[in-house]
């Protein structure tokens, strides 16, 4: 019977454990957005993999992150907003900083934080809706939850979804 309980307390463990999203908006939103300019990022920042420690009475401690670094652009996050605008009818384009484009009622930019764990997988993610005039729109940020040991693998197919439906709801 006790096998049965931590068994199953393990399980749920396991299959609840997801990182949190927070949104605000700063300004009363547009209704309808037509057009997006998506400025990929220049680089992500990179968490290096640090292993925990198992004490002699075997617990395992997490020790504390080093500072993220810069490395170059990991994942696909602009393409994944870009599908994720256009799925509400917004036409997105992909442009580099400082690269204007023609008309546009939305400015979307994004910065992320990866970390190892078995494979490259999003620790942070923050997307920024901005206006043509350079107001901050809205913000949505991902967080990986605080036992970063316990997670589902986050990655932006996963999370910006959830983002920019938080982010155009009225």
């Amino acid at each position: 019977m006790r096998k049965n309980i931590l068994l199953l307390i393990g399980a749920l463990l396991f299959c609840s454990c997801a990182g949190t999203i927070h949104t605000v908006r700063h300004v009363n939103t547009q209704s309808e957005y037509k057009k997006a300019m998506i400025i990929s990022a220049e680089n992500s920042n990179y968490i290096q993999f640090k292993p925990g420690i198992i004490i002699p009475i075997g617990v395992y401690i997490v020790l504390p992150d080093d500072p993220a670094e810069k490395r170059e652009v990991i994942g696909n996050t602009d393409k994944v907003i870009k599908q994720e605008l256009e799925k509400y009818g917004i036409h997105a384009e992909i442009v580099k900083k400082g690269e204007v484009t023609e008309e546009f009622d939305l400015v979307v930019e994004y910065y992320d934080t990866w970390r190892w764990d078995f494979k490259k997988i999003l620790d942070k993610l923050e997307i920024v809706f901005i206006s043509p005039k350079g107001e901050v729109i809205a913000k949505s940020t991902y967080n990986i939850y605080k036992n970063k040991e316990l997670h589902n693998f986050p990655s932006p197919e996963k999370e910006v979804p959830k983002m920019i439906k938080e982010l155009l709801e009225k």
